[in-house]
């Protein structure tokens, strides 16, 4: 695990704080791509409205490490930037004991409580966001891990955030795998069974939609209409995004996030820059597979479909 840390940044707020450096089942590995995926996934969140926890980079200098023997070896933080995101208030959570056995079992009750937790959130038009967000940028573990999606309490109400985008964008690691599929020129309905069959294998095969959590989110997700659902705007501001914006996005990672600074930027921007208009065409076809229960048929409308430039 990554084994994140909550630090008081020198602004007095406290923030949430990631190291690359992982332990998986006693093995450590360097995840070198986790921090660019959840920066530049934030950014992106930002210009498309998804609710996130406001990110941030920290510098961690020597002098905190020195004096911190807790940071330098049971967190394994170094001199460096990191990714950090301000810490949610009053966040609620619908963990329970031994979950992960119950939810392998299929225990339907799980999947009623899952409802319940989202059932009285102020942003239920967000969800939509987040599902069409995930795709863009092709998180998979989000309807697995029932950690990455997070409900905080403030005066107004209960309010839903997506957090952890570490693994999108094909992986946390900067890989052969990760550059073929960030590289891909094959935008067809291959892709799109591909794309999905890729979806499915993260989430243990689950033909029921995409997994417990994710079926939970979808019963909020209306579709029932093909010519006025929630999908129409959050897929047209996505189908908006230019190479001029992602330009911007990429000038505020630090260097050091990078392997290969030029080479990733240009396959992180193709990727994003083909995602882009294939989303409406993966709804559509999770939609034809039964992935959203108010789906009643028909060919989902969309608006009128602007040409940008690709990288």
């Amino acid at each position: 695990m990554s084994n994140p840390v909550l630090v008081m940044g020198s602004d007095f707020n406290r923030y949430i704080l990631k190291n690359e450096e992982v332990d998986i089942d006693g093995n450590k590995q360097n995840f070198n791509c986790m921090f660019l995926n959840e920066l530049l996934a934030c950014k992106i969140g930002e210009y498309l409205n998804v609710p996130i926890p406001e990110p941030a980079i920290a510098r961690i200098d020597r002098r905190l490490i020195d004096n911190s023997p807790v940071m330098r070896f049971t967190y394994r933080f170094k001199e460096g930037c990191y990714f950090a995101s301000e810490e949610l208030s009053e966040v609620e959570n619908n963990l329970m004991e031994n979950m992960s056995e119950l939810m392998e079992m299929r225990k339907p009750y799980i999947v009623r409580s899952w409802n319940v937790f989202f059932d009285n959130i102020i942003n239920k038009k967000d969800i939509a966001k987040i599902l069409a967000f995930d795709i863009l940028i092709g998180n998979f573990d989000r309807y697995t891990n029932e950690g990455n999606i997070l409900i905080s309490l403030s005066d107004k109400g209960r309010r839903i955030y997506a957090i952890d985008h570490g693994h999108a964008f094909w992986g946390p690691t900067w890989n052969q795998g990760k550059i073929n599929h960030l590289n891909n020129d094959k935008l067809d309905q291959d892709y799109i069974i591909y794309f999905l069959n890729s979806i499915l294998k993260i989430n243990q095969g689950s033909l029921n939609g995409l997994g417990t959590i994710f079926r939970a989110l979808e019963s909020h997700v209306d579709l029932s209409n093909v010519n006025q659902h929630d999908f129409i705007e959050i897929v047209h501001n996505i189908e908006s995004i230019d190479e001029e914006f992602l330009d911007d996005c990429f000038k505020e990672v630090p260097d050091s996030w990078f392997i290969n600074k030029p080479t990733q930027i240009a396959l992180y921007k193709k990727f994003i820059l083909n995602q882009k208009n294939m989303i409406r065409h993966i709804i559509q076809e999770l939609a034809k597979r039964g992935a959203f229960t108010n789906f009643r048929g028909g060919a989902l409308e969309w608006k009128k479909e602007k040409q940008y430039g690709t990288a």
